[in-house]
């Protein structure tokens, strides 16, 4: 059976491949340990195959795709002077390989359709952690909580964010047909509820910091192009300050306090300082990308054994750019530090454009939500994760240039879409 190239590969025709896509690739971001190599895969050759059909979905526009692939590549490279290079080396191109596959999905799939696929895969995921899982004791936060089928009950309070984001977002951005407004809604509901019994402050703080960053970017692009600027330069000036103001006069021990955590983040400055003190062994290109974490090490077999994490599996620094300059040092930091200030400023410099649209919501809130998890997390610098297939997806899609933008609130129920033809370009 022939299938044309624009089914798979085309924004606005390819709703019946993208979407299924999506929700696979979440599936296997939150569970392919459980579900094993076989689902891993799938995910490859979903990726792999519209560029096999289609290699111009990268190809044609190569300069966006140049960039990003500077920092996959060198943690490729440090499989040189990595002292564990069978793993850095697998490591890398797992990585690579889940980064690339954003760098495709930013070409062919619409913002409307993942944020549909993401609505669906992150419920899924979120009923399968109800089935499967069940409550345990957290060593880094101390207490009790529901983590579902995952290890952590951060990685639950995660999907639960990312499931209140996404469906929120086909309500009141994309503004999907009634029955999608429907589902999404039950959804949202699941995801805070799942957010609230995780008990997780990393997922909750992120989550404010996203919704938050919507409501002013949604007020920015509401003013004449002319004033955009001076609403951007205020919002940038204004948060810096409150942060440093917040900072030096007790609040962040304030807002810890108000989520049960102390100052230590409960084990987590131990932790970096740890790391520090390994990174500092070898500050200009680290021990080699993910060569820290493996079973021999004497410095990681100390920490899994304070943490208890019996498994000596599955576990970071907490913190992205801690977990990088012990991975791939000083060199690899400054990638990792750039692809957070273009995560942080193109998203702004779209905003001043005459023609942006709505679903410049979207790519600002999953901004600064990643952004914000960093500094307790590892989202986009480890392979298979969500975060490191959303953040290579938003950063092509602010980097590629505008298209024209279809202004139909929905198409025709005729058509095979499911969410706003605005979603399908920035």
């Amino acid at each position: 059976m022939m299938i044309s190239q624009a089914r798979l590969v085309n924004p606005a025709e390819n709703t019946l491949f993208a979407v299924p896509a999506v929700v696979l690739s979440m599936l296997v971001f939150a569970y392919s340990v459980n579900f094993g190599a076989i689902s891993i895969l799938a995910f490859y050759g979903c990726w792999a195959l519209p560029f096999v059909i289609a290699p111009r979905i990268l190809l044609a526009q190569p300069r966006p795709v140049m960039l990003l692939i500077i920092m996959p590549f060198f943690f490729g490279l440090s499989t040189l002077w990595s002292d564990a290079a069978g793993a850095t080396l697998r490591a890398a191109i797992q990585y690579t390989i889940t980064f690339g596959a954003g760098l495709i999905a930013a070409r062919i799939v619409s913002l409307g359709n993942l944020a549909l696929g993401s609505m669906i895969g992150c419920m899924l995921v979120l009923i399968y952690s109800i089935m499967q899982g069940g409550y345990s004791y957290d060593y880094i936060d101390g207490d009790f909580a529901f983590r579902g089928a995952f290890s952590s009950k951060n990685q639950l309070g995660y999907f639960a964010t990312l499931t209140i984001l996404f469906s929120l977002s086909l309500i009141w951005i994309f503004q999907s047909i009634r029955s999608v407004q429907l589902v999404a809604l039950l959804s949202a509901g699941l995801g805070f509820a799942m957010l609230w019994m995780s008990d997780s402050a990393t997922s909750l703080l992120s989550a404010m910091a996203a919704f938050g960053a919507i409501a002013l970017i949604g007020g920015v692009v509401l003013l004449p192009p002319r004033l955009r600027r001076a609403a951007v330069f205020i919002i940038v000036i204004g948060g810096l300050g409150t942060g440093l103001a917040g900072l030096l006069l007790g609040g962040f021990d304030a807002v810890l306090s108000a989520f049960g955590r102390d100052t230590s983040l409960t084990g987590r400055t131990y932790l970096w300082n740890q790391a520090l003190e390994i990174g500092g062994q070898h500050p200009l290109f680290g021990l080699g990308y993910n060569a820290f974490w493996t079973h021999g090490r004497p410095e990681a077999e100390m920490l899994w054994q304070e943490f208890y994490i019996t498994a000596r599996t599955g576990f970071h620094f907490h913190n992205a750019l801690i977990e990088t300059y012990v991975g791939v040092g000083l060199v690899g930091l400054a990638l990792v530090v750039g692809m957070c200030i273009l995560l942080f400023v193109l998203p702004l410099r779209a905003a001043l454009r005459p023609e942006n649209t709505a679903s410049l919501l979207l790519i600002f809130g999953l901004s600064v939500l990643f952004l914000v998890r960093s500094v307790a997390e590892v989202d986009f610098v480890t392979p298979h994760t969500v975060g490191t297939f959303l953040v290579s997806f938003i950063l092509m899609r602010l980097l590629d240039r505008p298209q024209p933008v279809h202004r139909r609130a929905f198409p025709s129920v005729t058509e095979v879409h499911f969410v706003s033809q605005r979603s399908v370009v920035l």
